[in-house]
């Protein structure tokens, strides 16, 4: 287990790292520098958006959870409580402040990118899905840090957490997942990454947030999927 909690810390510390580097040098990067790399994440983005869509076994299942999951998410306001971080930070940049959180918050503990690789790290000891992600998560650090300041390096603590439960709970979910179940989440996660992509280039505001349920309902209803459609 030792080597596992190895690679979720390098991630954390790609996070603080970048956090930083991007404090100090926020007067060097440039505002078209920052929109270039934010374009570039949102590609990556929208990348593994696409290969985890490919993992998909059932794309129904994943599209009903989508849906069904966004419906209850908006119901009980996630994204909306998660925006409303910004009245806890100062006045001054305090929404810009925010929205830069959530957009992190989003890319970095809620992609399935992280989920699947702490999974994966469980279940088969592969840890090149988290250390992709840890490069990553630094390199987008580095540029969120200009917007939000070192109270990014907090979504460390989240990203741990977050990690670390999905890693520990590997050995609970092995037996009870299926290959189809395992797909049809990749798939849920890949239709959730474009939309974080979407919201990372500004091309729309999504609320990225409220979709979270739809990873949970997604193994449910590709079991259903599988013993009965």
């Amino acid at each position: 287990m030792g080597g596992g909690i190895s690679v979720i810390l390098l991630d954390v510390a790609g996070v603080a790292a970048g956090t930083f580097l991007g404090c100090a040098m926020k007067k060097h990067i440039t505002p078209a520098l920052n929109e270039s790399i934010m374009l570039a994440l949102s590609v990556i983005s929208a990348a593994v958006g696409v290969q985890l869509l490919g993992k998909g076994v059932h794309m129904s299942a994943a599209v009903l959870a989508l849906l069904i999951g966004g419906v209850i998410g908006h119901v009980l306001g996630i994204d909306r409580r998660l925006a409303g971080l910004s009245e806890c930070l100062p006045k001054t940049g305090g929404a810009e402040t925010a929205q830069t959180l959530l957009v992190a918050f989003t890319l970095y503990c809620v992609s399935t990118t992280g989920i699947i690789g702490a999974l994966s790290l469980g279940f088969e000891g592969d840890a090149t899905v988290l250390t992709t992600k840890a490069i990553m998560d630094c390199a987008a650090s580095v540029f969120f840090a200009v917007g939000s300041g070192p109270i990014l390096a907090v979504i460390g603590a989240l990203l741990f957490i977050i990690l670390l439960a999905m890693y520990a709970l590997s050995g609970v979910l092995m037996p009870v997942l299926t290959p189809e179940m395992i797909g049809d989440f990749s798939a849920c996660g890949g239709l959730i990454q474009l939309l974080n992509a979407l919201r990372i280039a500004k091309l729309k505001n999504p609320p990225v947030a409220d979709f979270i349920p739809a990873l949970v309902l997604v193994f449910f209803i590709s079991m259903f999927w599988t013993k009965y459609m």
